[in-house]
């Protein structure tokens, strides 16, 4: 056969190259047009009429020059990469595509190989994967674990890295995507759950942070779950009348709370509010003990504050016996009265007072209003004048923005032009008392 299989050379056939006047032997002649036609018939045909009954052979070509390409645009087809590997060019650039997805479960340890390229797998248990050496994995190397049953632990070989620490935790119920730069780990956890799903709030004699729609907080820039039963903090060793700020962290593990006197700041990777100088304690509230110490969180001391899911503390006081002064300057009728709480930034201040009033002299006016902090009297106060045996009653108001934040205290101050005014506080429907409200 003229066309040589190996190379796709065809050969005329001897006797097939006439002379002039020389006889033709057909027997040549024939054969090689038989040969032609077989050839011709064996050829594919350029308009796709007929298919390929072997395989296709191309040049191996290069990634600017591919094997297998077009006419119109030479450097976009497929060419034969080293190791036998086949590549694809686009306009001279060689394109990779991602091996098929593959999913398994795991119930225990594992070392993550390089054949786990794009794999997913779903831990069912408390676990450590090790990761086999980066430079063996090679750069764009990448995998995905669920943690569907414990959390599981990241452990890089040797001394390398992941997200620039030796290990990485990935929370139970979260997922984590890991690629390979090839010489350390970078990865990003995530879950479906939203985050701050907490509140800060006085359980039996201890702070408790527990769920509230929700289950997750972030902490070190992971989202961590919170323990079903919560997380306690009593005020054991802490300094009564001393602000501290309460920070949740994690404990080999383990969801804990901290108090502290060191403010806080916001995360500029997270833009949640951190321990300043310590991202690994996210802020969830503010106390202040009282003695004992111990906290408080009653109608006259709001003591203890949520930095998640607030709803703002509502506050109330009274006098439990008649108050008097002969002051002609505003001064706090008694202290017993104040309502005191812990105030974020920018919250407002609203307090009201009502009561009964009586002045011994004659024509002598009680002047009642609320002060924050101290004695300097809030604009909306009263005024009444009385006779020497008149009872009357009284109401003053006052809404407080721009305080810092920490602790802060509204009372009832008083003054007279002349006589003993008394601000009663008996229990007959004459009780001075003080209703307040705090809040975002």
């Amino acid at each position: 056969m003229p066309r040589n299989p190996s190379t796709g050379v065809y050969s005329k056939p001897a006797g097939t190259t006439p002379s002039v006047g020389q006889v033709i032997d057909p027997a040549p002649w024939n054969a090689l047009t038989t040969d032609l036609g077989n050839e011709i018939t064996n050829s594919l045909p350029r308009d796709g009429s007929a298919p390929m009954i072997a395989p296709l052979k191309a040049a191996s070509g290069t990634v600017s020059a591919p094997g297998v390409g077009f006419a119109s645009v030479t450097q976009t087809g497929l060419y034969l990469k080293g190791g036998g590997l086949l590549g694809f060019a686009q306009n001279g650039v060689d394109m990779t595509f991602d091996k098929a997805m593959v999913y398994a479960a795991k119930s225990a340890d594992y070392l993550a190989l390089a054949s786990d390229d794009n794999t997913v797998h779903r831990f069912t248990a408390a676990a450590t994967l090790t990761l086999t050496a980066a430079a063996t994995l090679g750069a764009s190397w990448h995998y995905t674990i669920m943690a569907d049953g414990g959390d599981v632990t990241i452990d890089p070989n040797a001394s390398e890295t992941i997200n620039g620490a030796l290990t990485l935790r990935v929370p139970n119920g979260s997922k984590c995507f890991i690629i390979c730069s090839g010489s350390a780990f970078f990865a990003f956890v995530t879950s479906d759950d939203t985050h701050s799903e907490c509140r800060l709030a006085l359980s039996g004699g201890n702070l408790l942070l527990s769920r509230f729609n929700g289950r997750r907080l972030t902490i070190g820039g992971a989202s961590e779950v919170i323990p079903n039963a919560g997380i306690t903090l009593a005020a054991a060793g802490l300094t009564p009348s001393t602000l501290y700020y309460i920070y949740a962290y994690m404990n080999s593990g383990t969801m804990t709370l901290e108090a502290s006197t060191t403010a806080y700041t916001t995360d500029a990777t997270t833009g949640v509010q951190i321990k300043a100088g310590d991202a690994s304690r996210t802020l969830v509230g503010m106390g202040r003990p009282v003695t004992g110490p111990a906290w408080s969180d009653t109608s006259k001391q709001r003591f203890v504050r949520s930095w998640y899911n607030d709803p703002g503390v509502s506050l109330f006081n009274n006098f439990t016996a008649n108050r008097a002064t002969t002051s002609t300057s505003a001064v706090e009728l008694n202290s017993e009265i104040r309502c005191e709480t812990l105030l974020w930034s920018g919250e407002l201040f609203d307090a009201t007072s009502v009561g009964s009033i009586i002045n011994g002299a004659a024509n002598g006016r009680n002047n009642s209003s609320l002060g924050f902090d101290g004695t300097t009297s809030e604009p909306n106060g009263s005024q009444a004048v009385l006779s020497s045996t008149d009872t009357v009653p009284f109401s003053c108001t006052a809404l407080k923005s721009g305080l810092s934040e920490g602790y802060h205290y509204v009372t009832l101050l008083g003054l007279v032009n002349s006589g003993t005014g008394t601000w009663y506080g008996d229990v007959d429907s004459r009780r001075t008392c003080i209703r307040a409200r705090a809040g975002r």
